[in-house]
């Protein structure tokens, strides 16, 4: 049941777990325009509190942007110092990367802005932050182009991999491993995820489908299995997810067919490594049991499609949706959201 509402065409991203209160920062979408047709950036935070019954979020941020986003992502590097609430990442047009420290956005008083940085070709679509070394962030774009940032020096980034070696092609996803740090994995379009040694600076192993209709969207790595993965494809022909294992790559572990058009986000709960969020063009939302590989929870979302879907890091039963239609909303899988919505029928009488 939906917990919270939001009308916002854009992106999104939770605060990391270790932070209270919880909060959510969305960011003007760069692949959205609203009836003003404005295409100015803007980057909020609210507050989400659970307390509330209401269906509102609590203001509490915001700034101008110097682009609009493709992609935020919020860690939890320098939140070792005093009234540090960590650092949101932004990934913009033109190759813009701009990081923001959180604690300045939501008091108003200094420079918010760390440094921006334009060294990508293209819209920079594809970002994650270490989860072992939360100063190391991986970027992707176009042109197969993958950089590797030091937050504590962020003048040279490293570059995976060479141009050279393949065809050039956009970077849809980026994902860490979850048990080894120097695991990083990389989704295309062209069906196939390279998973990276950044210890060597080269790619360690390709995983395709050999149907050749995969088009992938998102991928993730299994929360505690370090060789397990899965890809989803946004062709409305094969709308699947596939689970793979490095350590049988001939051939996907499973396949999940539930969505009856293209997927166009994963996410892999960290609290409970059975249950993968996904959303389609089917208009859906799923929740599968990866163990069973049954649908343990379906939301329609009214003919509008979700092109982000992402699990709360700090309440395992909630999870946020990003809408092409402007409206990021959040639901929970469990009964107490309708605790929820019995108080507020409760109000109206």
């Amino acid at each position: 049941m939906k917990l919270k509402e939001l009308e916002r065409p854009a992106v999104q991203a939770w605060s990391p777990a270790s932070q209270y209160p919880l909060y959510l920062a969305t960011g003007t979408s760069a692949q959205q325009l609203d009836s003003s047709f404005s295409t100015n950036g803007t980057l909020e935070i609210f507050e989400v509190d659970f307390r509330d019954p209401s269906l509102d979020l609590k203001h509490r941020g915001v700034l101008s942007a110097l682009s609009r986003f493709h992609k935020l992502v919020w860690g939890s590097f320098g939140s070792g110092l005093l009234e540090s609430s960590g650092v949101i990442v932004g990934g913009g047009d033109n190759g813009m990367l701009i990081l923001y420290n959180v604690t300045h956005i939501l008091s108003s008083g200094k420079e918010p802005v760390i440094a921006q940085k334009q060294k990508h070709t293209g819209a920079v679509r594809a970002l994650d932050l270490n989860p072992f070394q939360g100063n190391l962030l991986a970027s992707g774009a176009s042109d197969s182009e993958i950089f590797i940032w030091d937050l504590n020096n962020l003048n040279v980034p490293m570059t995976l991999g060479s141009k050279s070696q393949q065809p050039p092609e956009d970077i849809k996803a980026l994902s860490w491993n979850r048990q080894a740090q120097h695991i990083l994995s990389s989704a295309h379009p062209s069906g196939k995820a390279v998973v990276w040694d950044l210890r060597k600076n080269e790619p360690i192993i390709k995983v395709s489908d050999h149907s050749n209709r995969m088009h992938c969207s998102g991928l993730a790595w299994h929360p505690d299995i370090a060789t397990q993965l899965v890809l989803c494809s946004e062709d409305d022909r094969l709308p699947v997810i596939q689970l793979w294992d490095l350590r049988f790559a001939s051939s996907p572990l499973k396949v999940l067919e539930s969505h009856s058009r293209g997927i166009l986000s994963v996410s892999w709960s960290q609290a409970d490594a059975e249950l993968l969020l996904t959303s389609a063009k089917d208009s859906q939302i799923l929740c599968r049991n990866l163990g069973s590989s049954e649908v343990v929870y379906k939301l329609p979302t009214q003919s509008s499609w979700c092109f982000d879907v992402q699990w709360c890091p700090r309440d395992p039963s909630v999870f946020s949706a990003a809408s092409f239609n402007g409206w990021i909303s959040l639901y929970s899988v469990m009964g107490r959201s309708w605790e929820v919505q019995h108080m507020r029928q409760a109000d109206k009488v």
